[in-house]
């Protein structure tokens, strides 16, 4: 198939952030199914002295404000141009109109239901007003040298959302083009990023996992589809999944599993066979409170444990669960904290689940023999810990966050963590991924609307320079 090849400078162009009219409103509708192209053009930075993790904490802290996280920040930052369009404060009316209109974009009762049916736009805009009066103070978290080197490349299309990322065998980086419609491989060693054209139209590729053989499974989200592409052959064999999948995990025995985004009545998981190509659903425990009604649980990450059972989260309804495929039987796990928001977890080889409540600034520490959590608060305030993966040689556990601008790195032995400060300002990191061959972590930013799309290479200093 035709690949074009973009020749990348090692790092990218000034940040840039996208300004929607009165609120930064186009993320929840560009990542719908069937609006996966609705983007705007990056503009330059209203004022990149805050990071969002600043912004956010001029809320209270408690309850309200780990709702407000949950339900406000999920596809886009929290900062000065949400909170200070124009660089002066919003009025309460001013407030209940943004709400009002991300409500329309994703509200409980529209098809991209990310946001709590209990989410209203005048109690919100009031509670806003209020905490927002005045300006954060500029705190210098997460701006510490940790001697680590960071190298952003940008994509080929700056309006693209790379929202996944994966490192095969040979270094090659493979990202999804969310918004472009197609598969990205960059070449760290010559800084050339090609494209992978996806036979479907409207591709939509939101997650890739990689099978040990090299194969990549994707879900291509619009489409309710789940592909398989071998670069070996150049090769995509598509799979109809009849749901709009969130997450994809390659189970031990080469099996590929995805979830239904939205679904909750019932709340499903699927399983591919990568031999026959067998499509087979699997019905999950109803949610206690939010199987009914408008909204829903929110079914977010999947991962395959080494002992072949399947972890899910869900985001809305603050609980894991998990499918024994070999039993059928299903088992759930609440957060020790309401309103926690778990996203994307990892199950490391003891079998032990990390969990990045999304909302509550903590690593969470799950024993599943014990069912023990321990908590492990986030050493920047605000943070809003998105994405968590067990490094497979170290055992530490790294932290993509949404709102701090920087990646976290955390010791279990020492219990002890490690800040990455990352060079740009809106820096929304959505997905990480390690490189097989050495210490290096690659992240994906992921703000939509945000900063022009951009990957990042982390080359950490040896455990001793630390």
């Amino acid at each position: 198939m035709p690949l074009r090849l973009f020749a990348l400078g090692p790092r990218s162009a000034a940040c840039a952030l996208v300004v929607i009219a009165g609120v930064a409103g186009g993320g929840a509708a560009a990542n719908a199914p069937g609006n996966a192209t609705a983007t705007a053009a990056p503009l330059p930075v209203a004022d990149s002295a805050h990071s969002s993790a600043e912004w956010l904490s001029r809320l209270p802290d408690g309850e309200e404000k780990r709702r407000f996280i949950l339900d406000c920040t999920g596809c886009h930052l929290f900062d000065a141009q949400i909170a200070r369009p124009g660089g002066r404060p919003r009025s309460e009316s001013e407030w209940a109109a943004a709400v009002s209109r991300m409500l329309g974009f994703a509200g409980a009762s529209t098809g991209f239901p990310v946001i709590a049916s209990a989410r209203d736009a005048q109690a919100t805009a009031a509670w806003l007003t209020a905490s927002l009066r005045d300006a954060p103070e500029t705190r210098g978290e997460g701006k510490t040298a940790s001697r680590s080197e960071v190298t952003e490349f940008p994509m080929p299309m700056p309006n693209d959302l790379p929202h996944d990322v994966q490192v095969d065998a040979e270094g090659k980086v493979v990202i999804t083009g969310m918004f472009s419609h197609r598969m990205w491989v960059l070449d760290p060693s010559s800084g050339v990023m090609r494209d992978v054209a996806i036979p479907v139209d409207g591709a939509n590729p939101r997650a890739v996992e990689l099978a040990p053989n090299g194969d990549w499974w994707v879900v291509l989200g619009a489409p309710n589809k789940v592909a398989r592409y071998s670069p070996a052959l150049e090769l995509w064999k598509t799979h109809d999944v009849g749901v709009y999948a969130h997450s994809v995990a390659v189970a031990p025995d080469g099996s590929a599993w995805f979830n239904g985004h939205f679904t909750k009545a019932p709340e499903l998981l699927g399983r591919i066979d990568p031999a026959s190509g067998e499509v087979r659903k699997v019905t999950l425990p109803p949610h206690p409170t939010l199987a009914a009604g408008p909204g829903g649980p929110i079914p977010y990450e999947v991962r395959a444990a080494p002992d072949g059972r399947v972890w899910m989260s869900e985001l809305q309804g603050n609980r894991l669960v998990v499918h024994d495929p070999a039993t059928g039987a299903n088992d759930t796990f609440e957060l020790p904290m309401p309103y926690g928001g778990p996203r994307r977890h990892d199950v490391a080889a003891d079998g032990v689940v990390w969990v990045p409540a999304y909302a509550a600034n903590t690593l969470l520490q799950l024993t599943p023999a014990t069912r023990r959590w321990e908590s492990h608060v986030l050493p920047v305030r605000d943070a809003v810990p998105y994405v968590a993966r067990v490094h497979p040689r170290t055992g530490r556990v790294w932290v993509g966050t949404s709102a701090a601008d920087a990646v976290l790195e955390f010791d279990p032995a020492r219990r002890a963590w490690t800040t990455h400060a990352l060079p740009s300002r809106g820096a929304m990191v959505r997905h990480l991924a390690f490189d097989p061959r050495s210490d290096d972590v690659w992240v994906a930013y992921g703000a939509s609307p945000g900063i022009a799309a951009r990957v990042a290479r982390i080359r950490a200093a040896t455990p001793a320079a630390r």
